[in-house]
């Protein structure tokens, strides 16, 4: 029998949602598949081609979320497979931890290249996003010797433990996990588009600024015992909301002032889905280290977490020194 061709010309429907093979599989995964996974639609995917994604029973979506905003070449771009075939004719599994890739160093220079901030750079690798952020948070820590950890409502930055401690987008995320990592607080995010009213954008951004200042350094934790500082500079979650370039110039100015890292969470908004390789790039801030994820390999299992080394921004001695000894391998 021949092969169907998926078609690019648009949806095309063919059954009832979700169809007959569709509900065998549905019925397949409430039997044995935790119940833990979200999902908002039955689409029971078979395979994919560019924008079009095929279901079990040959009808065809257009996908506008890219996978889960991973897939930034397409489903099943015919470069990507053919290297991801020609790798696994040749080595399919590695581990950093005990062996050294040429790979690793590539990518790492390449990485450098395209940063948004200068180097010397040093690369982590890992198999998710919520990994890259179990890093930034270990290496912020370590780096700093602080325990104390900013984070913004409506972000999300995973659901490991760490990440998970970061994230304040929904109840649901949390919701009988507690006690989580200690050592966390989280402040207003500006939202020039439904700011207080009355309310200036200028004088909305300068109050997020001031809860920061003003609130958080004075009555929960001194500045003194904060590591980091994470931040989407697109919120994703919280609303596709882009943090104001004037909101990530003071808290760059915050983190020079009292020796804290700023890290640029891009999982989602990197990799060049706001027309630049990195989102942060819009505003002219340079981070001091970026958790990447997601499109970076448009669809295979990879994170990293970049560090700069010698930033002289006044976060203290090189970060890179500390990768070493600080166990996050």
């Amino acid at each position: 029998m021949a092969t169907q061709t998926i078609s690019n010309a648009g949806p095309k429907i063919r059954t009832k949602l979700p169809g007959p093979k569709a509900l065998e599989v549905l019925k397949g995964d409430e039997r044995y598949i935790s119940p833990s996974y979200t999902r908002s639609y039955p689409l029971v995917a078979k395979r994919g081609r560019g924008v079009v994604v095929e279901d079990v029973d040959g009808n065809e979506f257009l996908d506008f979320s890219a996978g889960i905003a991973v897939v930034s070449t397409g489903h099943c771009h015919p470069e990507v497979v053919a290297a991801i075939q020609k790798q696994a004719g040749e080595l399919i599994h590695m581990s950093g931890t005990d062996f050294y890739y040429e790979s690793l160093i590539t990518l790492a220079k390449r990485l450098e290249k395209v940063a948004p901030m200068k180097g010397p750079l040093r690369a982590y690798y890992g198999n998710s996003g919520a990994e890259a952020i179990e890093a930034a948070m270990k290496l912020a820590r370590y780096h700093t010797k602080r325990q104390g950890i900013i984070a913004f409502y409506g972000a999300f930055h995973g659901r490991t433990m760490g990440a998970l401690s970061l994230t304040a987008s929904k109840t649901q995320q949390r919701r009988r996990f507690f006690p989580l990592v200690p050592g966390v607080a989280h402040v207003p995010y500006p939202n020039i588009y439904r700011k207080p009213e009355g309310m200036t954008a200028e004088e909305h951004i300068a109050e997020c600024v001031s809860f920061i200042e003003d609130r958080v350094f004075k009555t929960i934790m001194p500045p003194e015992e904060c590591a980091a500082i994470f931040i989407e500079p697109i919120q994703g979650e919280g609303g596709y909301l882009p943090a104001p370039a004037e909101f990530l110039r003071e808290l760059r100015r915050i983190c020079d002032k009292n020796g804290i890292l700023l890290v640029a969470d891009e999982v989602q908004s990197g990799a060049g889905r706001s027309g630049k390789w990195w989102a942060i790039q819009h505003t002219g801030v340079e981070p001091d280290i970026i958790t990447i994820a997601k499109g970076i390999a448009s669809g295979m299992p990879l994170g990293i977490t970049l560090a700069r080394g010698n930033h002289g921004l006044g976060a203290g001695i090189a970060c890179f020194d500390l990768w070493r000894q600080s166990g996050l391998h």
